[in-house]
């Protein structure tokens, strides 16, 4: 009997593993699906989320009344990216990153939005703050599950 080694990854193989993902992120596309759970924009090698007026991370409340949907499909704002996480031509799991330009832009009093990542003048910093992160990650793991795709470890740069 002959052994057949099983395939190495490739960059194209990978990509076909989370195909399915990045047709549940298209099919509920911010831009162009109006239900209250499209808060995804698929991209080339990942996804970004969206939040809405109705379904905001914790601390968001005074800002969702002010969003508005400018060329999608509903008022929202932009609050993370999710991109592979590569090692050689094998996606061996996600990076996160959250931005919250909205609170930087609305509440100037209380967020910083400093390109250190870091608090200024008893500021906080809008970069990868903990609800953010905790709200996209309940998100990613939902849209991996209606793909049917394990969720691989999840990567952030927590300041």
């Amino acid at each position: 009997m002959r052994c057949v080694a099983p395939l190495k990854p490739s960059y194209s193989s990978e990509h076909r593993r989370m195909k399915p993902v990045m047709e549940a992120a298209r099919r509920l596309d911010i831009g162009t699906n109006p239900a209250p759970d499209a808060i995804f924009e698929a991209g080339s090698a990942g996804f970004q989320i969206w939040c809405t007026s109705a379904e905001h991370p914790e601390g968001w409340k005074t800002v969702a009344p002010t969003m508005f949907p400018g060329a999608f499909s509903k008022a929202c704002e932009y609050v993370a990216s999710v991109n592979w996480h590569w090692d050689d031509e094998t996606i061996v799991g996600l990076n996160l990153s959250t931005a919250a330009y909205a609170l930087a832009d609305r509440l100037p009093d209380q967020y910083t939005n400093s390109e250190t990542r870091k608090a200024v003048h008893g500021k906080p910093s809008i970069f990868n703050r903990p609800e953010d992160i905790a709200w996209a990650m309940k998100h990613i793991h939902r849209l991996f599950k209606l793909a049917n795709v394990p969720t691989p470890p999840i990567y952030t740069n927590q300041e």
